[in-house]
């Protein structure tokens, strides 16, 4: 009567907390690299101001190098809207990720005051990437990780014309 709780018992507590520990663990390490990714994929598309064919294929090699889960069907299962964004990624990518466009992301009444009802002056974009889980007794899946990056002013010809003008 003086040993409670027997061995097996404390064993089993001791696997729980272990397996959610590393659970936990491996989930916060899966997130910082998707996180990562985006961070990355963000960064060429505001080297090369904007979605293009320079930016897409910077973002493919980087994606290629790093191992990131491969696309085989070549099917884009992104909405066409998020967030306010536009989806602009074709569907001929290897890789599953997502590109939004946002058009000024300022009020509307602070856009008009300072641009009248010509083009915005900033854009900017945002990513979704994808961690993939495959886990031998729940399956393959995958989460979906948002990011929005910073603004990017736009240098059209309608706004330089008329800076001249």
């Amino acid at each position: 009567m003086r040993e409670s709780i027997g061995s097996v018992f404390l064993y089993n507590i001791i696997i729980l907390f272990v397996i959610i520990v590393f659970g936990l663990l491996s989930a916060t390490i899966s997130y910082y690299k998707a996180f990562k990714v985006n961070e990355r994929l963000l960064y060429s598309l505001d080297k090369f101001e904007g979605y293009n064919r320079f930016s897409k294929e910077e973002m493919e090699n980087y994606l290629a190098s790093i191992g990131y889960t491969y696309n085989p069907d070549g099917q884009n299962e992104c909405p066409k809207e998020k967030g306010g964004g536009v989806l602009i990624s074709t569907n001929d990518t290897n890789y599953l990720y997502c590109v939004y466009y946002h058009e000024d992301d300022r009020g509307s009444q602070e856009q008009k005051e300072l641009n009248g009802d010509k083009e915005p002056i900033y854009y900017n974009y945002a990513l979704t990437s994808y961690i993939y889980a495959d886990l031998p007794i729940v399956g393959a899946f995958k989460l979906p990780v948002y990011t929005k990056g910073e603004r990017i002013y736009n240098f059209s010809d309608s706004q330089e014309q008329e800076a001249r003008v």
